[in-house]
């Protein structure tokens, strides 16, 4: 099983991974940090693992992170 992580320095909060994952908008978030935008996980148990979201993702800031 895995999770999936975003760079917070790479996203520019445009959307894709929200957009293309088929539980978008139950997985992730848009919101503004430190004055910029970025995508957050809002909620990961919604994820299916498709990794869709990290092979849309136009500034390759999604990764998946082997969990425990």
């Amino acid at each position: 099983m895995f999770k999936i992580e975003i760079d917070k320095n790479k996203c520019t909060g445009e959307g894709t991974c929200r957009t293309s994952c088929p539980k978008g908008p139950k997985v992730f978030e848009i919101k503004e940090i430190d004055g910029r935008k970025t995508c957050v996980i809002a909620d990961d148990s919604y994820c299916l693992g498709c990794t869709t979201c990290i092979a849309r993702c136009p500034k390759q800031a999604i990764r998946r992170v082997e969990s425990r």
